[in-house]
């Protein structure tokens, strides 16, 4: 008896010995040291992040990922909030592929499980792949990496991020996961902006990645990253970093973007390059009645043809009764520009202008290429006004190449009222 408790008590000892060498044993020697070539770990997903453990995960941002159905994602498989499941495919001792599973599988799991492990663990491990391994397995580590819950990876996404040896498609995804490099309801670190600028302002990097960064500034929570954009928008030796600045502040929908936008729209400073991307910028989805106003009232003022251009078809893009009167006024009375008169036209059509008004313009003006240019548009809009206007030109307009094109585009109707009209032409 009292062998059996000597040794019961040595075994005890000899646990708790190893227990802590155990505990201690970092993830990546757990993965290491596995037997198998296939080999998981499991940890908590981040809040509004779910999957069926098989084909799809969503990440709560309004994405999702993998192979999946309507109705794997609203019935037949519930969306489970974690565990996340990483599984490491390995050829010896190189990593071939990660792929990332959220939610319990519907059967065992055929890879070699190593535990299950903290977020943070399995976040350090994950970009540890990433900062080493080029293409596909480094780009999938990040996107795993992101999925855990309480982890703080903005120092390790920076470093992957500014590492010129890497691809750029690794580099991008970095990027691309800095907003979600803290945990839930923390602020973005200050060094990420900062890290964020200084790639944006390399000349030397890939631009595409420059890119990255500068649409990443425009994302960070709570704004973090506007006033960063608003400065770089201001240089004035880096024309293409102007520009892309002020395209992401425009996409970015914050207000303090919309107000340095409308107060750079007044600037006299400005290249035709940059202007144009102001005005654009201002045209897109966020934009208002009072920014088509004040692009209006920009055009007599700006010199550059690019930034007329570009107020043309910004107020084009907003629409609305002002918008096509302003426009269809430039396509009568805009001499000095004919190739102006015709985008004009081509543009109030886009915001909505009516068959009426074509038909009037077309009986106002004496410009051929102009006239041409609204027998287009009334064969596109095909109302009753447009193919009357059509049918009368093809009969009695005196210039016979305005009334061959008015023919050709009607040669293919199948309306009753044009096939008896082209008989009539032809019979005559």
């Amino acid at each position: 008896m009292t062998n059996r408790v000597q040794t019961f008590a040595r075994a005890t000892v000899l646990v708790a010995l190893l227990a802590p060498a155990l505990s201690a044993q970092s993830l990546a020697d757990r993965v290491n040291s596995a037997s198998a070539s296939a080999v998981q770990f499991t940890y908590s997903a981040r809040p509004g992040v779910c999957g069926n453990g098989r084909t799809y995960i969503m990440t709560g941002n309004g994405s999702t990922y993998g192979n999946f159905s309507y109705n794997e994602i609203t019935r037949t498989e519930p969306c489970q909030n974690g565990p996340v499941r990483v599984v490491i495919d390995r050829a010896g001792r190189d990593i071939i592929a990660v792929q990332a599973y959220v939610g319990t599988p519907p059967t065992p799991a055929t890879a070699q499980d190593v535990g299950r492990v903290s977020g943070q663990q399995a976040a350090d491990y994950l970009l540890d792949i990433a900062a080493r391994t080029e293409g596909r397995v480094g780009r999938d580590a990040i996107f795993a990496s992101s999925l855990a819950d309480s982890a703080t990876t903005t120092d390790k996404l920076i470093a992957i991020a500014r590492n010129q040896n890497l691809s750029r498609n690794t580099r991008n995804a970095a990027l691309s996961y800095m907003s979600w490099s803290v945990p839930a309801g923390n602020a973005v670190p200050a060094s990420a902006a900062t890290a964020l600028v200084s790639i944006a302002r390399d000349e030397a990097d890939n631009q595409q990645v420059r890119q990255q960064a500068l649409s990443v500034l425009a994302r960070l929570e709570h704004g973090a990253g506007i006033p960063a954009l608003i400065d770089l928008s201001k240089q004035q030796g880096y024309t293409w970093l102007a520009k892309e600045s002020i395209a992401a502040l425009s996409r970015s929908g914050d207000p303090r973007a919309r107000d340095f936008l409308r107060t750079a729209l007044q600037r006299t400073d400005l290249s035709d390059d940059v202007m144009a991307q102001v005005i654009q910028s201002l045209g897109r989805e966020y934009s208002t009645a009072q920014d088509a106003a004040l692009l209006r009232a920009a055009y007599p003022r700006v010199n550059g043809e690019r930034s007329r251009r570009a107020i043309v078809q910004s107020v084009a893009e907003v629409g609305g009764t002002e918008n096509v009167r302003w426009l269809m006024s430039i396509a009568r009375n805009d001499s000095s520009n004919d190739s102006r008169r015709r985008e004009a036209l081509d543009a109030a059509v886009r915001a909505g202008v009516s068959s009426t008004e074509l038909v009037a313009l077309y009986d106002a003006t004496t410009d051929q290429r102009l006239k041409e240019t609204v027998i287009s548009q009334l064969a596109k809009i095909g109302d009753d006004a447009s193919v009357n206007k059509l049918i009368s030109i093809a009969k009695t307009e005196t210039n016979y190449n305005l009334r061959r094109s008015t023919i050709n585009r009607l040669s293919n109707s199948e309306d009753p009222r044009v096939r008896q009209a082209l008989k009539d032409i032809i019979a005559r």
